[in-house]
């Protein structure tokens, strides 16, 4: 048995909200989102059967074509495949659980050509080198955003690279469904704090590279 409180969850303390999963497992994935006044959800394509239900406050909620007032007491359901955008036209903060069944991960592992399809985000972060008796910590510091950046819709993978012959250098190689979903993560405070600490542990800046497949080949 587990009690969640959802107003003693991680975002919910955050003063500016966010985004954070609550249960992660195989048939269900339930986020809570919590944006303040005038904040949106960027518009993204449903990945799962989704069940949205307010806590508090009130939103519209935009999915293919058609808008809808959210408010606490109310269920919407959004169909596989559909868009789906979120925003607080309110004064107060606006709080909901968005529902996800099965996990959008257990519905790809079907699909092999879902996974390699034309279009998929990739970024790559080249890493100068720690500095001198960190590279343990940044071992560490890697393990934890691969758990932070799978925690966002559309992940699909996260590889630490190191050359052959340059050992001072690392490359992540990040893996998402679409740049829409990327940018979601990638804007959100929790991975700017996650870089913030993992700088430091650098001996100069790292750079950032964006891509998109434009065809993809597995076995």
């Amino acid at each position: 048995m587990e009690l969640i409180d959802l107003e003693q969850t991680d975002v919910a303390k955050k003063r500016e909200g966010g985004v954070d999963a609550l249960v992660v497992e195989s048939y269900l994935l339930i986020n809570q989102i919590c944006l303040e006044a005038g904040k949106e959800l960027p518009e993204q394509q449903v990945e799962s059967n989704v069940t949205l239900q307010v806590v508090s406050g009130e939103g519209v909620c935009l999915s293919s074509g058609k808008s809808v007032r959210l408010g606490p007491g109310k269920l919407l359901r959004i169909r596989l495949g559909a868009s789906l955008k979120i925003r607080n036209e309110s004064q107060e903060r606006l709080v909901l659980l968005i529902i996800h069944t099965p996990h959008p991960h257990v519905l790809k592992k079907d699909s092999l050509e879902d996974r390699s399809a034309k279009g998929r985000f990739v970024s790559l972060v080249v890493f100068p080198g720690t500095k001198p008796g960190r590279e343990g910590e940044f071992m560490e510091w890697f393990k934890r955003s691969c758990d932070l950046f799978s925690r966002y819709r559309g992940f699909i993978s996260r590889t630490l690279l190191k050359p052959l012959k340059k050992a001072d250098l690392a490359v992540a190689l990040t893996e998402y469904e679409s740049e829409e979903s990327f940018m979601v993560m990638r804007m959100s405070d929790d991975r700017r704090q996650m870089f913030t600490k993992g700088s430091e542990l650098l001996v100069a800046p790292y750079e950032s590279h964006f891509y998109t497949v434009a065809a993809s080949y597995r076995k």
